[in-house]
C-alpha cells in the first residue's frame, strides 16, 4: 500500500469511527509533511531511520506555515507543539497499520516526541475583550450577531466546532443552557448568563429567517444564509480586533483560555472546570489550561502564601 492511500484510508477509518471532521483534517495535514519528506512509498519500506530523519528535519526546519490551508508561510522554525502533533499523527498512522496487519512490525514504535517546552498562558486579555464588545456596538444584525457570538464564547469556554455547530433549538434562553456538539458526536450542556442570554435573544430577534437550523449564520444582501463555519468564526474575530484595535491574542481558543484563566482566579476548582470545557480527564486541563503570567503567579502568591498570611506583604524600612 502506498502512503498516500494508507494516509486516505486512515482519514476514513476516523471518520468510521465517530470522531471529528477536524480531528480527520488535521490527521491528513499534519501527514501531508511526512508524504512530502518520503514521497509516496510504500509502507513497508518505511524505516524506523527514515521517520527519525523526518523527526530530526521538523526540528531543523526554518520556515513553518509552508502546507497551511490559510496561514501565510512565514520564516522561523516549527513550534514545539506543532513538532510533537506531527509525529503524534506520524504515530497514530503506523499503529494503525500495523492494528490492521497492513503491516509487520511497526517502524514508528520506538519514535521519541521532543519534550514539551514551556507552555506560555494562550488566553485573552480582560481589557481587550471589553474593546472587543465594543467594537460590536451598534443594533445592526452583524453587530448582534458579533456581540453575542463573543459572549457566548468567552462564558462558556466551548470549542470552535462547538459554537460553530450549534443550532437554534440547542439553545434554551428560559433556562440559559446549550446543548453542544464537539469532538465528533459527543453532545454536552453547558450554562451561561444572563447577560449573554440578553445578546442571544437580541441577535435571534433579528436574525434572517431561512431553512438553515444553525444559530450563527452568515449575513450579507448575496449571500446565502448557511453555518457560520470555524474558519469564519475565526475570520469574525480578526475583523473585530482590527476594528478595536487590539494587539493581543484573539482567537477561538483563546476565549477558551481565558474561560479558564478567569475560573481558577476566582478560585473555582479544576475538577468543575474539568467538567465545564468537556475534559474527561482533569489532567488535561490542568496541563493545557492551568497557564498564568508572571504578574498573576505574583498576585496568587501575595494571596496564598503562608508566609505572607503570617507576617504580611509589606517590607520594612
Amino acid at each position: 500500500m502506498l502512503l498516500s492511500t494508507a494516509i486516505d484510508e486512515l482519514i476514513l477509518a476516523t471518520h468510521a469511527a465517530g470522531r471529528s471532521q477536524r480531528t480527520a483534517d488535521g490527521y491528513r495535514r499534519h501527514l501531508s509533511y511526512l508524504l512530502a519528506f518520503l514521497g509516496d512509498l510504500g509502507v513497508d519500506l518505511v524505516g524506523a531511520s527514515d521517520l527519525r530523519r523526518y523527526a530530526a528535519d521538523l526540528q531543523a526546519r526554518q520556515e513553518r506555515f509552508t502546507r497551511h490551508p490559510t496561514a501565510t508561510p512565514r520564516a522561523g522554525g516549527l513550534a514545539r507543539d506543532s513538532v510533537i502533533s506531527y509525529l503524534r499523527a506520524v504515530k497514530r498512522l503506523f499503529n494503525w497499520l500495523a492494528g490492521e496487519g497492513i503491516i509487520g512490525a511497526n517502524p514508528a514504535h520506538g519514535l521519541k516526541l521532543p519534550p514539551a517546552g514551556e507552555r506560555n498562558p494562550k488566553a485573552y486579555d480582560l481589557n481587550d475583550f471589553v474593546r472587543l464588545l465594543a467594537a460590536t456596538a451598534g443594533e445592526s444584525a452583524s453587530q448582534r450577531r458579533d456581540r453575542a457570538l463573543l459572549l457566548f464564547l468567552a462564558d462558556t469556554g466551548c470549542r470552535v466546532g462547538g459554537l460553530s455547530g450549534l443550532r437554534c433549538e440547542d439553545v434554551d434562553l428560559a433556562q440559559r443552557t446549550a446543548r453542544l456538539c464537539e469532538k465528533g458526536r459527543r453532545r454536552r450542556v453547558v450554562p451561561f448568563s444572563a447577560t449573554t442570554a440578553e445578546a442571544l435573544q437580541a441577535w435571534l430577534k433579528v436574525r434572517p429567517a431561512s431553512d438553515e437550523p444553525w444559530l450563527f449564520v452568515t449575513l450579507g444582501p448575496r449571500v446565502r444564509q448557511q453555518r457560520l463555519s470555524e474558519d469564519a468564526v475565526g475570520e469574525v474575530l480578526r475583523r473585530l480586533k482590527r476594528r478595536a484595535g487590539v494587539s493581543g491574542r484573539v482567537n477561538p481558543h483563546s476565549f477558551r483560555h481565558g474561560f479558564a484563566r478567569e475560573w481558577l482566579r476566582a478560585r473555582g476548582d479544576l475538577a468543575t472546570l474539568a467538567q465545564m470545557l468537556g475534559h474527561a480527564d482533569p489532567g488535561i486541563t490542568l496541563r493545557y489550561y492551568a497557564r498564568f503570567q508572571p504578574d498573576e503567579l505574583h498576585d496568587f502568591h501575595s494571596r496564598y502564601s503562608p508566609v505572607v498570611r503570617l507576617y504580611g506583604d509589606e517590607a520594612e524600612e
